[in-house]
């Protein structure tokens, strides 16, 4: 190596703790451990899965701190890697620190894989393919990359960080809006009874998160055990030059598998269904393992955003139901019908607990049942 430039060091950031997060499979883990060594003989610091994450802490949050503390991610991408939902959500990590930052902090590392096989995601940043090179000019190249200060990240990524921007763009152009003014809605409509011993729907909206992200267009149409009941009346607000914008929710008649009824306000959250349409239309960029990792990373934004004080006067008004929807038959009609009666019921016992000033806990009947029979 005596021809090549010298590598130098840049010193690391305040708040970096690391030169490199090193991401691989466990199948992988005896070239991901002669790597390390390698590095660290070198003088990189390097943060190892195996020996630097900290035991009893959520595999999620070892990811978060890991990558947040590296100049760099290293991904060892082998089939293996490819595989493993871990891997990719260490991936879309790394992704999204790079867009917060708007640098490219990634590394990936071709093991056994083609070029065609990258993940649509991240086909547009440099990678090294060690296939191709031998193991002194990989080991120059790596070495080259982690010394280097980090740089912008290259533009026009093809699905990026498609989570961050569709879950604010869901608070702020339509949670904000409808939730607030829910309850009272609700209370002005036929569905509800002020006996409370006697009411079958509750004052929130049930946002649907299939794990498929696919949203039918009326939930009857997913389970027979819906059907369409009505909507609450409308509101109207001025949106973007858009005066008198109208909303209005929809309210469901929803059958429990013991014939019991109830009402739910319920919708699916619908930027999954952009997420589902990205797939399908493949010019996006995100392919199905991506999607997925998408997805959860959504419901978590979501969930923050909403649980945050600056959304406090949507409070009580939601409820996030997440579930896997891919049904043994291959299709995605899930009993939504079950999991929807059963938040209800669950809502109107600690409400009638709450009315009572019982410390019951709520999985007890406390006369919901009997109230639900006078229908």
């Amino acid at each position: 190596m005596s021809d090549r430039p010298p590598i130098e060091f840049a010193p690391l950031a305040p708040e970096e703790e690391y030169h490199a997060f090193i991401s691989y499979h466990g199948k992988d883990e005896d070239m991901a451990r002669a790597l390390l060594e390698m590095l660290e003989a070198k003088k990189f610091k390097c943060c190892y899965a195996f020996r630097d994450f900290i035991g009893g802490t959520a595999v999620t949050d070892n990811i978060e701190n890991a990558v947040k503390k590296s100049r760099r991610t290293i991904l060892l991408m082998s089939k293996n890697f490819l595989q493993s939902e871990w891997t990719q959500f260490e991936l879309l990590r790394g992704l999204h620190k790079g867009m917060m930052h708007e640098k490219q902090i990634l590394v990936p590392v071709l093991i056994d894989i083609e070029e065609d096989e990258v993940p649509n995601v991240i086909r547009n940043i440099n990678y090294i393919d060690k296939k191709t090179l031998s193991e002194e000019d990989f080991k120059y190249r790596l070495c080259r990359t982690l010394a280097a200060p980090s740089v912008p990240m290259q533009a026009a990524l093809p699905a990026g960080n498609v989570y961050h921007g569709l879950a604010w763009s869901y608070y702020y152009g339509y949670l904000k809006l409808i939730l607030p003014g829910l309850k009272g809605r609700v209370e002005r409509s036929p569905y509800w009874n002020k006996d409370i011993t006697k009411r079958r729907i509750v004052p929130k909206l049930f946002i649907l998160l299939p794990d498929s992200c696919f949203c039918w267009s009326s939930m009857k149409d997913n389970d027979a055990n819906i059907k369409e009941a009505g909507h609450l009346e409308k509101f109207t607000a001025n949106r973007s030059g858009n005066i008198g914008r109208s909303y209005q929710n929809f309210v469901y008649e929803v059958y429990a598998p013991d014939g019991e009824k109830c009402y739910c306000v319920a919708e699916y959250a619908t930027p999954l269904m952009s997420m589902y349409e990205m797939e399908e239309g493949t010019i996006a960029g995100l392919d199905f393992r991506q999607r997925k990792i998408q997805k959860q990373q959504f419901v978590t934004t979501l969930e923050q955003i909403l649980t945050h004080s600056h959304s406090e006067k949507c409070s009580g008004a939601f409820e996030l139901v997440s579930y896997d929807d891919h049904m043994e038959d291959g299709s995605l009609k899930y009993p939504i019908s079950k999991l929807l009666s059963e938040r209800v019921k669950e809502e109107l016992k600690r409400e009638i607990n709450r009315a009572q000033g019982s410390s019951v806990d709520p999985e007890i009947p406390v006369g919901v049942d009997q109230a639900m029979d006078q229908s």
